[in-house]
Order: structure tokens, then C-alpha cells, then sequence
């Protein structure tokens, strides 16, 4: 399992312990969805538990020092829901709970961290504290710290600064913690988080049956653009349906989630992916249960399927695919139901193309043109036990990204040296603080990729370094595909084209 921050291990971890928990919860679950989850889970979790600082209750990306408040906070909320269907030390819980009261402020805030990738883009908000304050709150109530008189001061600060909130993230960020703390001691809404989920519905963008709300900053990992708006519009739905209040607009907001959904089944990023997954089971703990519908769905009026949705298994996804499709043509795709409720769908389609074909088609690689990724052999043909130097150059045609990672693609039957990232990875250690170049971070390597996370990558200074394969057996090759993207605003990518190697005995 790829995993070498705590958000990428989060990516493969927390989703499962979502879903994990909300078919337990609906009894839908089966031994082997269980066994499967649970096998993701404890794998997650071994791993997470690297990243705590020095045993602090902290946690940093890397596991580095200094640990992030922000991201202690996600860390804490993610433990939390995983020990309701997994093993978890509730001691690790109590850590991070309690390293995170000792860093509040006297007056209940809690400082913004320094060096994250929000940190820029926050300094345009008049209170930045006011944002890592809620998140944090929210996260030590989900995880039973309501009672806390830390956690108490940092709802009162929340409170009283409410009206500082005027961007939609910050705002729902502050609508869920007020929501959650309120719910938490009892049904009833202050007036104050009433006065919050109303300011945070006026904000809404209403297209058709959708509603979607857009921040001016980026949010605590990062995310601008559409991951960034996926965000939002998950915190907006999930303090809505919690808290059961705008419901027209809580449903439009779903729809807009559904229709976001990526082709591998996520939301382009872990948090967008999380927080749109916390929203969809809320609003199936909200009354999905009540659909009893049949669904007849045909293609180009030909083949047909049905599927029945009732109170038995309206949580299950059910998969309709068909093989009959035209290509190059106009498929219309025809969904009649019969029945009761609300049943979300998504279309989707799939298809193969050359390599070569995708020079001239750049609109099938949507994002693709602002990231330029480089990937030179120094050559193509050589024997068994030769060496081939890689000289990888990857370009940023605009903005910046604090994070990225190249997927750096590794050939059957060749070896990675090793040693090579191991030595940029040193060399990069020892820089000035205020270097203002990319830096790679560290290296991993899988079955047949070997992922590089790189720092402070920006237009117009192109990052350029060199590694060695060893060819093991004599074969002819083609070299998977190499990509590089923005980790936290994924849509900014892009990729090279395979190529071939030959190699004789």
C-alpha cells in the first residue's frame, strides 16, 4: 500500500473505516466486506501511528518535526471513528486530545500552523484562527472531548467570532463545529449556530437541481478549484443534515456531490473524498431507507436492466454496465422508476485509445496541460546487468504547488538503484531555510512505481534530477506511464508516454 505521508495513508484508510462503520451500524455488512475492510484498516493504522511526533499525541506529514495542529486534529477525528469498528490504543486517542488542549490559546483559539499549504492563502482572512479553532473543536467533540473545558473555551471563542466568518469553508467549517457541540448536548440548536447554518445557505451557487458553495482560500490540505468546492459543498451538506435544517438545499448539495464523483469511484482528493463520503452516509442515516423504487434503465433502446431499491438494501451501490455501446457515436442511456423516494445515480463510461492518438486529441487529458513531466533514458537498447540513466524534468506552468508527487513509472525486469534518490533525498536535507526551490522530500517504491513527494514546486522553476535502472533479463519492454500532479488539487496534472526498452542477453 502506497503510503508515504499521512494524508496518502489516510486516502486508503479512512474511507474504508466510513463505510466500515455505517454498514455495521445498517447490519448490511458480509464477512468478506469485512474481512477486506478490516484487513485495510489495521494496515492503515500501523502506519499512521508512524507519523506521531517523538510519542507527543502530535502528527506531522511526515512524522517530523514540528506537528500540525490542523493536521493532529484530522488525525484525531479519524482515530475516533476508526476505534468504533477496529482496534485502536485509546491511549493514542488521549495523546492527541490532550496535545492539542495544550496548544490552545488563553482566550479558547488556537493559532494557525506555519509552513502548511493553507498558510498563505489564510492570511488573507481577518481572523485566520477562527477556522483552525472550529476544525479543531469539531474534531475533539466527534472524538468525546464535549465536556472538556478546553473544548468549551474553544466553542465560546467560536461563538463570539462567528461573524468574522465571511469565506463558505470558514464558515462551514464553524456550522459543523457548532452543530456537532450543540447535538451533542442535547436536540436543540443555540441561536447562534441557527443564525450560522442561515448565513452558510445564502452563500450557496444554485444551478438546476445542484447547489454548491466556492471558497477564496484554500482549504487546510490544500484543495482550491474543484477539490476545493467539493469540500465545501461536503461541510455545507453534512452541518445541513445534521443538524436538519435547509433540506432543499442539503439535497441539491448531494446531487452536486454525486456528480463530481471521478472515474475511479473518489473525489480526486482523501479530504474531498472523506468529507463527501461523512455527507452521504449522514444523509442516508437522514430517511434514504424509506425508498421502495424500481428502476428500469436501457441504452439506444436496446438491452434493458432493472433494479429494485428497498428498505433492505437502499445503502448497497448496485452496478448496471453494458457492453453494447456505439462507438463514436451518441449513446442515450434511458432511466424510468417506479415507486417511492430519492435514488442517486452516475453514469459513467470507459474506452481505450493509443498513445499516440492523444497528441492530437489534448481534450481527452483534461488538466494535463499544466504540468509538463519529462522522461529521458539516456538509452533504449542494452544488455542484461547494464545500468540506464532516467532524467526525469518536471514543469509547473502556472501557480504553485506545495505538494506534489511524481509517479515515476518502473519497467518490468528492471531494478531500481537506490541509492541515487536516496542521495537527493540527503542532499535536500541540508538547505537553507529559505531555499526557495523544489525539494524532494523522500522516496517510496512499489511494485512497479516508485513514487517521489516533492515541495514548493512553481511555475518557472522546472525540477530536474537523475536516477539508475539495472536490467535484469533480457526482454522487450514497455515502460508504464509516468505522471506528476498537485497531491492536493489532483486535476493539476500530467503525464508522459510510455516507451520501449530492449534488452538483450
Amino acid at each position: 500500500m502506497p503510503s508515504g505521508c499521512f494524508e496518502q495513508t489516510s486516502s486508503t484508510t479512512y474511507p474504508n473505516v466510513l463505510v466500515l462503520e455505517y454498514l455495521q451500524s445498517t447490519g448490511q455488512t458480509s464477512p468478506e466486506v469485512q474481512f477486506t475492510a478490516e484487513e485495510y484498516i489495521n494496515l492503515g493504522y500501523q502506519r499512521l501511528v508512524t507519523f506521531e511526533v517523538d510519542s507527543s499525541g502530535g502528527f506531522s506529514l511526515f512524522g517530523d518535526p514540528p506537528a500540525d495542529r490542523m493536521l493532529t486534529a484530522y488525525g484525531l477525528q479519524e482515530f475516533s471513528d476508526m476505534s468504533h469498528v477496529s482496534q485502536v490504543d485509546e491511549a493514542l486517542i488521549q495523546r492527541a486530545a490532550s496535545w492539542l488542549l495544550a496548544q490552545q490559546n488563553g482566550n479558547g483559539s488556537w493559532e494557525n500552523d506555519r509552513g502548511l499549504v493553507h498558510e498563505n492563502t489564510w492570511s488573507s482572512l481577518g481572523d485566520d484562527r477562527l477556522p483552525v479553532t472550529a476544525y479543531i473543536v469539531w474534531s475533539l467533540v466527534t472524538a468525546g472531548y464535549a465536556g472538556d473545558p478546553g473544548t468549551q473555551n474553544g466553542i465560546s471563542y467560536v461563538r463570539e467570532n462567528q461573524a468574522h466568518a465571511e469565506d463558505a469553508y470558514v464558515l462551514a467549517l464553524v456550522a459543523n463545529a457548532l452543530v456537532d457541540y450543540d447535538m451533542s448536548q442535547g436536540s436543540t440548536l443555540d441561536g447562534s449556530t441557527q443564525a450560522v447554518l442561515d448565513r452558510l445557505a445564502a452563500l450557496a451557487v444554485q444551478e438546476g437541481n445542484t447547489a454548491f458553495w466556492q471558497s477564496s482560500v484554500a482549504t487546510f490540505m490544500g484543495s482550491e478549484g474543484k477539490t476545493g468546492s467539493i469540500e465545501t459543498t461536503a461541510l455545507a451538506a453534512l452541518a445541513f443534515l445534521h443538524s436538519a435544517t435547509h433540506p432543499e438545499l442539503a439535497n441539491a448539495a448531494l446531487t452536486y456531490l454525486i456528480q463530481q464523483k471521478d472515474n475511479f469511484g473518489t473525489w480526486y482528493s482523501t479530504q474531498a473524498t472523506v468529507l463527501t463520503l461523512k455527507a452521504l452516509i449522514e444523509s442516508a442515516h437522514a430517511g434514504s431507507e424509506q425508498v421502495n423504487a424500481t428502476a428500469t434503465i436501457s441504452l439506444n433502446g436496446g438491452q434493458t436492466r432493472t433494479v429494485q431499491v428497498t428498505p433492505d438494501n437502499f445503502d448497497v451501490v448496485q452496478l448496471v454496465s453494458f457492453s453494447d455501446v456505439l462507438p463514436g457515436a451518441e449513446n442515450v442511456v434511458e432511466i424510468a422508476v417506479e415507486g417511492e423516494g430519492n435514488l442517486m445515480y452516475q453514469i459513467a463510461g470507459g474506452y481505450y485509445l493509443p498513445w499516440e492518438r492523444l497528441a492530437f486529441q489534448p481534450e481527452l487529458v483534461e488538466g494535463q496541460e499544466l504540468v509538463d513531466i519529462d522522461i529521458a533514458y539516456d538509452r533504449t537498447e542494452l544488455a542484461v546487468n547494464d545500468t540506464v540513466q532516467v532524467r526525469v524534468t518536471v514543469s509547473l506552468n502556472e501557480g504553485n504547488a506545495e505538494s506534489a508527487l511524481i509517479d515515476l513509472g518502473l519497467p518490468p525486469g528492471f531494478s531500481l538503484q537506490a541509492e541515487d534518490l536516496a542521495a537527493l533525498v540527503a542532499r535536500y536535507d541540508d538547505i537553507p531555510a529559505d531555499y526557495a526551490l523544489p525539494t524532494i522530500e523522500r522516496y517510496e517504491m512499489t511494485g512497479r512505481q516508485i513514487l517521489v513527494y516533492v515541495s514548493n514546486l512553481s511555475a518557472g522553476n522546472p525540477l530536474t534530477f537523475t536516477y539508475r535502472l539495472r536490467a535484469k533479463y533480457p526482454l522487450l519492454a514497455q515502460t508504464p506511464p509516468s505522471n506528476a500532479y498537485d497531491y492536493y488539487n489532483p486535476e493539476v496534472a500530467g503525464e508522459s508516454i510510455p516507451q520501449r526498452l530492449v534488452v538483450v542477453p
